[in-house]
């Protein structure tokens, strides 16, 4: 047991951060991220303004630093790239549904880290008929996808794997590069979306593996990530070993997780039902069609 005057000491020599930075850093708290603009004197969420509020919802497009680096280029934001973006992942997500025969999405969908709506927006149609929502953990993103997209329900969520959902509720639940980020308790959240999905629905999400690692160093070799897997390994060795699973970084904001393909596929099929497996399917990572057990009603 350290001496309380001995503990004293070090909390005085640890560098001191702010509030925020520690809980980003605490991967295991729930509700990780707040919105901006927090004082001793409180917080405001700000109106739409009326010039904006005139515009029609499908060319609101959110500020630059909610676009989680889609639509920039060359160290430029292009406004026309990012909406491009978007619609392509969900048309290749429609694909791999009609391919697995599942026909059009609906009429639940679940965007599961759904950031400013990026994706969301796409399924318009859907939600004309239906209920389409979207959760994050970046509560500023929501606020802004609340405020600017009223065709869709947005929700903030924690990083503890519970979703403010009924049992059995949704028909598709869908996770662009969000199983790349969760490197705590993603059993975990597999089984809570399980759970909201009806017999029969479908979630479509997206991994990063070995491919996707080999593609990157091919193909962007001044890539960041590069560089974090080789920190990570000669700190661990961990690639001239078998690995099931690796993440480099931490917090749920910086860190990339890998897995072995066969291996996680193998684990999760336990679970539920593999429909699909389509190497690049979103970008170098690797999309993953899953089915719930049990008759779609």
């Amino acid at each position: 047991m350290i001496p309380r005057s001995q503990s004293a000491a070090r909390a005085r020599k640890a560098p001191s951060r702010p509030m925020e930075e520690r809980l980003l850093a605490a991967t295991n708290l729930a509700g990780t991220f707040y919105a901006p603009a927090r004082t001793k004197a409180g917080h405001v969420r700000e109106a739409i303004a009326p010039a904006e509020r005139a515009r029609p919802w499908a060319e609101r497009l959110p500020p630059t630093d909610l676009r989680h680096y889609y639509g920039l280029r060359d160290g430029r934001w292009c406004d026309g790239l990012y909406l491009s973006s978007g619609a392509s992942d969900v048309r290749a997500m429609r694909r791999a549904l009609a391919a697995d025969g599942a026909g059009t999405p609906g009429p639940r969908i679940l965007d599961f880290g759904c950031g400013a709506g990026r994706m969301t927006r796409h399924l318009d149609a859907e939600a004309e008929t239906g209920e389409v929502w979207g959760v994050d953990i970046h509560a500023e993103a929501i606020r802004w996808a609340q405020a600017h997209l009223p065709p869709f329900h947005f929700v903030t969520t924690t990083t503890a794997p519970h979703l403010p959902f009924e049992d059995r509720s949704f028909d598709l639940v869908f996770a662009s590069s969000v199983w790349t980020h969760i490197g705590d308790l993603d059993d975990a959240w597999l089984l809570e979306v399980r759970r909201i999905l009806k017999p029969g629905g479908r979630l479509y999400f997206t991994i990063s593996d070995a491919e996707t690692l080999d593609r990157i160093a091919r193909e962007a070799p001044d890539h960041a990530s590069n560089d974090h897997v080789a920190a990570l390994d000669a700190e661990t060795g961990m690639l001239s070993r078998p690995w099931r699973a690796f993440i480099t970084r931490t917090s749920p904001w910086k860190q990339r997780v890998v897995y072995d393909r066969e291996d996680f596929l193998a684990h999760i099929a336990r679970w539920m039902d593999v429909r699909a497996v389509i190497p690049g399917g979103h970008g170098w990572q690797t999309a993953i069609l899953l089915a719930k057990p049990g008759a779609q009603s």
